[in-house]
């Protein structure tokens, strides 16, 4: 298992949990945190399969995601399905977050669960899940639309790829730390039976 945590020079405090199949060297579960001029990408990419093939697709996406930062997420994702025609291919969800406006742009292809969780305990809805379509990043899109969703400071934005078991939204507590919420995430709901990454954001608002 390896973890990291890094607040960074923008609107986003985030860390980082994951873990390969056991029996593998590496992982195919991979993220981008990018902060830039306006904003802030988050993604993770899940190379299909396991081993060395989908950790190779992963890397692909990830290395053009971190260059083309600061793109519509549909671009993002066009991008990464034009440099993966010849991999396993992966699955993704991109989400920009824009700190002027306090939104949320979302958009995932395949089956990385991504909650947004507010801190206002009065919110309504206290939890929304971004909308997934069926499709892989390098083989077969779907139509491609965004998700804008409002966000304020103290929410949190956590990711999960199919290594994690879906109910790990009913942990996600706005109050703890990334930090602390990615590794008790991954102690308590990590299947065992594939890669597993958990990447969790807290947003601080308007720097």
């Amino acid at each position: 298992m390896n973890a990291s945590d890094a607040p960074t020079p923008s609107a986003i405090e985030w860390s980082v949990a994951s873990r390969a199949l056991p029996g593998q060297a590496v992982s195919g579960d991979l993220h981008v945190v990018a902060p830039w001029s306006d904003g802030v990408l988050l993604a993770v990419v899940d190379g299909l399969g396991h081993g060395d093939e989908a950790t190779a697709a992963a890397r692909i996406a990830i290395a053009v995601l971190e260059q083309h930062v600061g793109e519509p997420v549909t671009n993002l994702v066009q991008h990464c399905h034009r440099s993966l025609q010849r991999t396993r291919g992966v699955v993704m969800t991109v989400v920009t977050v824009n700190p002027r406006e306090n939104t949320l742009t979302a958009l995932g292809i395949g089956n990385v669960e991504t909650v947004l969780r507010r801190a206002d305990r009065q919110a309504q809805p206290l939890r929304e899940s971004v909308l997934l379509r069926g499709g892989v990043v390098g083989y077969t899109l779907p139509p491609l639309q965004a998700s804008v969703l409002p966000i304020a400071r103290g929410d949190v934005v956590v990711f999960g790829t199919d290594g994690v078991r879906e109910d790990f939204s009913d942990l996600i507590d706005p109050v703890e730390s990334p930090r602390s919420l990615v590794d008790r995430i991954m102690a308590r709901k990590f299947r065992g039976t594939d890669d597993g990454l958990v990447l969790a954001c807290k947003y601080l608002g308007n720097p």
